[in-house]
């Protein structure tokens, strides 16, 4: 994979870029024509390497870049040895990913009403199809990986901005499937809801897999394997059924429903946190990871000691409902 880096400046800055055009990774780079008094250039460079050179590049002052994807090249280039840590994309490109789907507008708040509405009708009709399409929307995926992002870079900015909207998306869901649960009348015994309610130590295993995968799919550029994840996770399902169910006045079993969204997205944000770390992704300096390092360490002792509490509510759940 490659990546197209854009780069705007002007033009007494021109020096600076004496050195850049030796990064490792570099397949061409060229000169766009100068207008004004600024310069442009496009380098294009293997993607595991972007991030050495938007490190340099954001030592020059008052310099644009701009990141695009490139799918391939002709003629084929031949491939540099990637660094021990592959990072696929780059950090500013994930921080600006998931900076833009924790963003709580308008557009957030209308995926979340819809994918609710349709998990809401899926289940009425105990209809696996139906609640498939309203997980694959997953608005509460974003919130989730911004979280997870936030804590491995030290940023509590962006903790509490993905905490902050996971809140958000998860009160309108939950008050909508409430409402509709009172004139809709779930039933507990239809196939769907049940598997919602009868929760296993398998839960938590597939919710820390999904999240693995996901970040995997997130850092590395495979899209396309996210939808897989969204399926898999089952952020906002477990927690309509829960709704559905408190509104129907089974509240037992709305408790059960909402502890499985609970273990996905504790499982979720561990799984993030910890994957990003391997993958290589960390602060730009040795003060900020520092601080980085206290924050992933407690974020990772606080979600391994709720999935135990969780266990422990899973192996009571067993004892009441078997």
């Amino acid at each position: 994979m490659y990546r197209l880096v854009e780069i705007i400046l002007p033009k007494e800055n021109k020096e600076d870029l004496k050195d850049i055009f030796n990064t490792r990774g570099i397949i061409d780079y060229w000169q766009e024509e100068s207008y004004k008094d600024k310069l442009a250039y496009k380098i294009l460079i293997q993607t595991p390497f972007s991030q050495t050179l938007i490190d340099k590049l954001k030592k020059i002052k008052n310099i644009r870049i701009i990141v695009t994807d490139v799918i391939t090249t002709i003629p084929e280039t031949e491939q540099s040895t990637p660094p021990k840590k592959k990072i696929k994309v780059s950090r500013e490109e994930l921080y600006a990913k998931t900076l833009n789907s924790s963003s709580i507008n308008y557009i957030y708040i209308t995926m979340i009403v819809l994918s609710a509405i349709i998990a809401i009708f899926g289940f009425s009709t105990d209809n696996i199809a139906v609640i498939i399409g309203a997980m694959v929307i997953a608005p509460l995926l974003g919130p989730n990986i911004s979280t997870a992002l936030g804590i491995t870079l030290g940023d509590i900015s962006l903790v509490k901005k993905g905490l902050f909207a996971l809140l958000i998306g998860s009160l309108i869901a939950y008050f909508i499937s409430i409402f509709l649960g009172v004139f809709l009348h779930i039933s507990p015994n239809l196939h769907e809801i049940s598997l919602r309610i009868h929760l296993h130590y398998s839960d938590i295993i597939i919710a820390i897999a999904s999240g693995i995968a996901g970040v995997l799919a997130f850092t590395t550029g495979y899209a396309i394997s996210l939808v897989g994840v969204m399926v898999a996770i089952s952020l906002l399902p477990p927690l309509v059924a829960s709704g559905l169910l408190f509104g129907s006045g089974y509240f037992i079993y709305s408790l059960s429903a909402l502890l499985l969204f609970f273990i996905n997205v504790v499982s979720l944000i561990l799984s993030g946190v910890i994957t990003f770390r391997f993958q290589g992704i960390k602060p730009k300096t040795w003060w900020e990871e520092k601080k980085a390092k206290i924050y992933r360490r407690q974020a990772i002792i606080m979600s391994v000691i709720m999935l135990l509490f969780f266990i422990f509510v899973i192996f009571i759940n067993h004892k009441i409902f078997h």
